[in-house]
């Protein structure tokens, strides 16, 4: 099981979600033991930030890497995609301090690697292998929590709970955590806010590039506003499972474990990686050998070599819907 990165350059531009303006990105190939790297072009001279819990500077409403002198936000979606297609190595540069937002999901996002191709390095990958439990608790409300347990297989649990929006409600699921799984069931799951978020959002000066194009946004006296309705009855909470896996690939491995959720967030996600990134005996890194004979881990994270894998993406209109 190789170390993989994209084939060729990436070209893409797209409105950022709070900030509403344009934005241009380019995603280069990259070599092994890189990582993935954001490069801000639009400072002088260029400042380059490691994709690493190391540096999260911010969760408001995203998650941010970087300083105060320079960062770049919303990078959840992207980093999600990078993990379904098991792209370990890429140079980001980008000329805003936020990504595009697309659609809210990371399905455009997997479609523009998927058209670039994969490239398999030829060097193996590691994995963090759960040996004993960590938890993080949120220090202002213990019912907030989110945890990674030893388990024979990578699995995922999250649970969300909205008591004042009745259309969110309580969700729940628990699926095997694969690059397959990500792309199959939770990366056309999109970013979601209520109605009454929005307008305070916009009356701070946020939120500007934000439609109904690429968020799903209820309201508590009109319900559903996406006239197309969702993609799936519970999307909600596959999206805040899109926003787990793309805050956790700041790891820059696949993590082998069960991590479970409940009402978490970028603050939680993040720090989880972090407590994850620090040696200790709670956390294993094994080299997964490369070769014809895939090793018993390597198949259970099962990174797809291309969408072509995936059955549902031979019908690309969920993109729009």
């Amino acid at each position: 099981m190789n170390q993989r990165t994209v084939a060729r350059t990436i070209r893409h531009s797209g409105v950022a979600l709070h900030s509403g303006r344009m934005v241009h990105l380019e995603i280069h190939p990259s070599a092994p033991n890189t990582g993935i790297r954001f490069v801000r072009t639009d400072l002088s001279p260029n400042i380059e930030i490691k994709a690493h819990p190391s540096s999260v500077f911010d969760t408001t409403l995203a998650t941010r890497l970087g300083s105060e002198a320079a960062s770049v936000s919303t990078v959840e979606h992207l980093m999600a995609a990078l993990y379904g297609l098991g792209i370990d190595n890429a140079r980001i540069c980008v000329d805003a301090a936020e990504m595009p937002i697309v659609d809210g999901s990371a399905v455009p996002w997997l479609i523009l690697l998927d058209e670039a191709g994969v490239e398999d390095l030829g060097v193996a990958r590691s994995v963090r292998v759960i040996k004993k439990p960590v938890e993080v608790v949120c220090p202002h409300d213990p019912s907030r929590f989110i945890r990674i347990e030893p388990s024979k297989e990578p699995r995922i649990t999250y649970s969300i709970e909205f008591k004042n929006n009745a259309l969110i409600g309580s969700q729940s699921l628990t699926l095997s955590l694969t690059g397959r799984s990500f792309c199959e069931a939770l990366s056309h799951a999109r970013t979601f806010c209520t109605a009454e978020e929005v307008d305070f959002m916009r009356s701070r000066g946020l939120a500007r590039g934000g439609s109904l194009e690429n968020a799903i946004v209820v309201s508590r006296t009109q319900g559903l506003l996406n006239s197309a309705g969702l993609r799936a009855p519970d999307e909600f909470v596959r999206h805040k499972i899109l926003d787990c896996i793309g805050d956790l690939a700041l790891l820059g491995t696949p993590v082998s474990g069960h991590i479970i959720a409940h009402k978490a967030g970028h603050d939680l996600h993040t720090a989880l990686a972090k407590a994850l990134a620090e040696p200790s005996d709670a956390v294993e890194i094994k080299t997964i050998a490369s070769g014809r004979t895939r090793t018993s881990l390597g198949r259970q994270l099962d990174f797809p070599a291309s969408l072509a894998e995936i059955p549902q993406f031979s019908d690309l209109s969920l993109v729009t819907g």
